[in-house]
């Protein structure tokens, strides 16, 4: 079992003391999102702060460890997502049921922010100062910074998993989005195919660094690419909400993932910087929130 010698080495850590116990808030804005398209939860504000990628243009950076959601540092034990626990809920009555999502839990590794998707045909290069943290490669996820306008086309070049350079990612649509925090790449189909992650060139399967991005069509707005490592996948089917009519009564119940069922638990390693991205299919996500906690366990 995932660095523990049997099943009951892994139940006997909760009892020895060895685990940890987090809980999370995060309140989307009132700016209307895409239904199945995808947003960053830690771009919006609640617990823990908001996250805005805000740093030097074009710099490659790493996330303040306070941006995530918070897990302790266990070296030189090591970290595993024991059980995680999810509620989405609107902010007010509503008449519409927003909050069924897709959920991936992601580690927030490196990223390159205030990349201008209206700058067509100008090779924007990046600096990498700093290097990829806690894993080799991860995969790619491009971050609205603002409201985008139209739809646009870029590709972006990049060192593998395997370190070679100059490799050459699929062309990617973007598409109009109302504010930043939501996924502004759709897919390398068209500007309504919606996917979280970036498709790269034939063969690769991971990114260690990013050097360059194009734009072929505008898309009237700023984004980030940020490297992640995906560690759970996720489906919230239900909501807590209230009816228009004003009663009180809650609808949706709390959904539980326990890695021994669900998967074999991911490691967390120290350092790393917790996030959630989601895509709702029920409906735009505007003023909802998704409140959770989340247990670790180590050996």
């Amino acid at each position: 079992m995932a660095g523990f010698r049997n099943l009951r080495a892994y139940a006997d850590a909760e009892d020895l003391g060895q685990f940890h116990v987090t809980s999370f808030r995060k309140a989307i804005s009132s700016t209307a999102t895409t239904t199945s398209a995808w947003i960053d939860y830690s771009y919006f504000p609640g617990s823990p702060t908001a996250n805005f990628y805000a740093s030097s243009p074009l710099e490659a950076a790493v996330v303040d460890a306070a941006r995530g959601i918070y897990v302790p540092s266990v070296a030189p034990a090591t970290q595993w997502l024991r059980n995680v626990k999810l509620m989405s809920g609107a902010s007010s009555a509503t008449s519409a049921t927003n909050g069924r999502q897709q959920l991936i839990m992601a580690d927030l590794l490196l990223y390159y922010p205030f990349i201008d998707t209206d700058a067509v045909g100008e090779q924007q290069d990046l600096v990498n100062a700093v290097s990829i943290p806690r894993y080799t490669h991860g995969r790619v996820i491009a971050v609205g910074q603002s409201a985008a306008s139209t739809t646009g086309q870029f590709t972006f070049t990049y060192t593998n998993q395997d370190g070679t350079a100059g490799r050459v990612s699929q062309n990617h649509f973007t598409f109009a989005i109302a504010g930043g925090g939501q996924v502004v790449a759709s897919s390398v189909q068209s500007a309504t195919s919606y996917k979280p992650f970036l498709s790269l060139q034939a063969g690769d399967y991971g990114v260690r660094s990013i050097e360059s991005v194009t734009f072929t069509a505008g898309g009237g707005g700023l984004m980030a690419l940020v490297i992640v490592h995906p560690l759970l996948t996720a489906y919230i089917t239900q909501e807590c909400r209230r009816t228009t009519s004003g009663n009180l009564e809650s609808y949706g119940a709390c959904t539980e993932f326990a890695s021994v069922i669900n998967k074999m638990p991911a490691q967390i390693k120290d350092g790393a910087v917790l996030d959630i991205f989601a895509a709702g299919h029920g409906g735009t996500l505007a003023s909802s929130f998704l409140a959770g906690i989340i247990e670790t366990t180590w050996n």
